[in-house]
């Protein structure tokens, strides 16, 4: 992620990330029968680089895309807090 991290196109959906409480966010985020994925490269405001990935597979029940995003921007706020990026680094909350 690191390598593609500075093209525009990375940066044009911010998948469930609030940009506004991180330096710069890259997005790519993909899916098909069973298989739902999300892979975010971003950089606080204090410089520190961070890459969170998750990947959701099973092709014998539909995937659960509402649960899968609501633990993965979980993740994100949580990472958010934890570096201080203001309360929360996410849309949702």
């Amino acid at each position: 992620m690191e390598e593609v991290v500075d093209l525009p196109l990375m940066s044009i959906n911010p998948g469930v990330v609030n940009p506004s409480y991180w330096q710069k966010v890259a997005f790519k985020g993909g899916c098909e029968r069973g298989v739902l994925n999300m892979t975010t490269w971003l950089q606080a405001k204090n410089g520190k680089n961070y890459c969170v990935v998750a990947t959701w597979n099973n092709s014998n029940a539909p995937i659960e895309q509402l649960k899968f995003s609501a633990l993965y921007s979980g993740t994100i706020a949580q990472l958010g807090i934890v570096v201080g990026n203001k309360e929360q680094g996410t849309e949702q909350n």
